[in-house]
């Protein structure tokens, strides 16, 4: 168990997360999260991502730009001095 106190920040008040919490959650700076109460709790429950979430959005934005052109010609070293063709 472990304590921390209700500070001001600006104009609202902060917990701080100590830093055992966080890497037992794997929590990081810029973590969402969803806050609720229940029976006298607050709840603070991590809005965990889904995996390759936003793949599919970025892949067609990224087409959308032509950021998704192929590399054939990018010359190298071993294709110009090992290489035989």
């Amino acid at each position: 168990m472990t304590h921390t106190t209700l500070k001001k920040w600006g104009n609202s008040l902060g917990l701080r997360i100590p830093k055992t919490i966080l890497a037992e959650n794997k929590l990081q700076e810029g973590t969402l999260f969803i806050v609720h109460s229940k029976d006298g709790r607050i709840i603070l429950e991590p809005q965990r991502r889904k995996v390759r979430e936003g793949w599919a959005e970025a892949a067609n934005q990224a087409h959308a730009n032509g950021d998704d052109k192929t590399m054939m010609d990018f010359p190298n070293e071993f294709d110009q001095e090992e290489w035989t063709w």
